[in-house]
């Protein structure tokens, strides 16, 4: 298939497998973000946009941002293929680079480093195109060997890649070659008309260099700064990149320290011990009222809130009490009660209304005797008791956990919440218990059902499978028609929504405190900072 010059913007165009990156193109990406990890559907989706701070007067050089951080567990580590919490994502993303990214705002994929990306006419083989000159921290060339010992890793299911799902099904470790320094082929087998988009929406897809093993003594990215010291549920410090291929960050260095509970955190912006900080909750937020020394940065619909119980087990392993469950949410009462109506009520799928990849007419019931009435045909005429998993740690997730389990009490349903420390939620909480938290961000249907739906993934908590949404994710794929693509996903969205038990109530906006002196700075979808272009006035 030929290649042409194309910003990308017309997603329908003839050749939508193709992507040289024009002059203009090449040079806007400094300004992209770090692109998001979930993304907003095709076609452009205003729910949720990038929070980015206007900068006052001119950049200069010089200073150390301290960063306090409550999402975070000390089971984090320096693989990025691992990465469940902002505060590995914050510290990894500023330290690896992604093939592609993906702007948060027009949603196009542009140039990082590979400069160019071309399919073939079946969307079976893809050839990518590297920026050469790049250089990793230790001072050593990246290359094509670089890439493809990553795709390798991700496709090592020893390795427990998140990204390992996105790839696994469409390609093995012989399928990837390198004809010289800075070309890489990856022979699918079969068709994958959005493969490398779909690869680099993932937590996982930071690039790594030949041999990696993950040390702080000797982790190596290409990003725009360098690991200084990393303690696992503790805290980081990263330096800067001089050789960063994008210019170098302004600032020195960036200290981060986990501060798991949420007021201690505000307090600390508030008095200038801290710089920055990641999300914390709704009902915090009229404490940076009239300050003019601290900022609130929001983002409207960062994310769905997800209850996720296990189907392997009762009561939910009767889907009765699964459709109980969501009859007995009031959506609109958990909203105004958790987050003082901040957001949107969702209708059990993690895409927003506004997304064209939405079920037309979707809307989500509410009808608490219709639900009682289900619990007693399942064989709780007298109520049912669970145990549902949760932390305080997490911005948001007590807050929702708690009104929900008002809400859902007189439909029949005791929850009792059981709390975890924000350090071991994600490890001994999350996908460990029967009945447990989770956040999505609004995304491509077919990089959730990567995630969290088809048959193998590696976030499906339900423990359910549906071979028909493994069927329709496999068409989505295969289809070169964008339009098709969207007809397939709304089907695919509402079997998912019939048969799996995630209850996703709602869409919420998000906030973080940043000092006034602190400009540049860039939040996307995968609740992450991006520093590099960040400076201190």
């Amino acid at each position: 298939m030929a290649t042409k010059d194309t910003d990308r913007s017309d997603r329908n165009s003839a050749n939508p497998l193709t992507y040289v990156a024009s002059r203009r193109s090449v040079l806007a990406v400094g300004g992209a973000g770090l692109g998001a990890l979930f993304l907003a559907a095709c076609g452009g989706s205003p729910a949720s946009s990038p929070s980015n701070t206007k900068s006052a007067g001119k950049p200069k050089k010089g200073g150390t941002l301290r960063v306090a951080i409550s999402d975070a567990d000390t089971s984090d580590a320096l693989d990025p293929g691992v990465i469940v919490t902002i505060n590995a994502a914050m510290c990894l993303n500023n330290i690896f680079d992604r093939l592609l990214k993906i702007d948060d705002t027009t949603l196009a994929a542009t140039p990082a480093l590979a400069t160019a990306w071309t399919a073939n006419a079946d969307a079976t083989e893809w050839t990518i195109k590297l920026r050469e000159g790049v250089k990793w921290h230790d001072g050593s060339d990246f290359t094509s060997k670089d890439v493809a010992f990553t795709f390798k890793h991700w496709l090592d299911p020893k390795a427990g890649s998140a990204v390992n799902l996105a790839v696994a099904p469409y390609m093995d470790a012989s399928g990837v070659s390198t004809p010289d320094a800075s070309t890489v082929v990856l022979k699918l087998n079969k068709a994958n008309s959005i493969f490398l988009e779909s690869v680099c929406t993932s937590f996982g897809s930071g690039i790594l260099k030949d041999g990696t093993d993950f040390s702080a003594a000797t982790v190596a990215g290409t990003g725009p700064f360098k690991l200084k010291s990393w303690k696992p549920g503790q805290g980081w410090s990263l330096v800067r990149n001089d050789d960063y291929w994008n210019g170098a960050p302004y600032l020195d260095g960036i200290d981060a320290t986990v501060t798991p509970d949420q007021g201690a955190k505000l307090q600390g912006v508030l008095a200038g011990s801290t710089d920055v900080t990641d999300t914390f909750p709704t009902a915090l937020w009229s404490g940076l009222q009239g300050r003019s020394n601290v900022a609130l940065e929001t983002i409207k619909a960062e994310r769905a809130w997800v209850f996720t119980f296990d189907q392997d087990k009762a009561p939910f392993n009767d889907q009765r009490v699964v459709e109980a469950l969501r009859l007995a949410t009031d959506r609109e009462t958990l909203l105004k009660t958790a987050f003082q109506g901040h957001g949107a009520v969702a209708a059990d799928i993690a895409v927003t209304s506004e997304s064209p990849f939405y079920p037309p007419g979707l809307k989500p019931e509410y009808d608490p005797a219709k639900a009682k009435q289900l619990l007693a045909d399942a064989g709780y005429p007298n109520g049912v008791d669970v145990e549902l998993s949760t932390s305080s740690g997490v911005a948001g997730m007590s807050e929702v956990a708690q009104a929900w389990q008002q809400i859902v009490k007189d439909s029949g349903f005791n929850i009792k919440l059981k709390e975890f420390p924000a350090t071991t939620y994600w490890s001994k909480g999350w996908l460990q218990t029967a009945a447990f938290q989770d956040y999505w961000h609004n995304a491509f249907p077919s990089v959730l059902f990567d995630y969290f739906y088809r048959k193998g993934a590696v976030w499906n908590g339900t423990h359910h499978d549906d071979p028909a949404v493994d069927k329709l994710t496999g068409e989505i794929y295969a289809t070169l028609d964008a339009d098709k693509r969207v007809a397939l996903s709304q089907q695919a969205l509402l079997e998912a929504r019939k048969t799996y038990s995630y209850l996703i109530p709602l869409f919420v906006d998000a906030g973080y405190a940043r000092a006034s002196k602190v400009q540049g700075l860039t939040w996307d979808r995968v609740s992450s900072i991006d520093f590099s272009r960040a400076w201190i006035a």
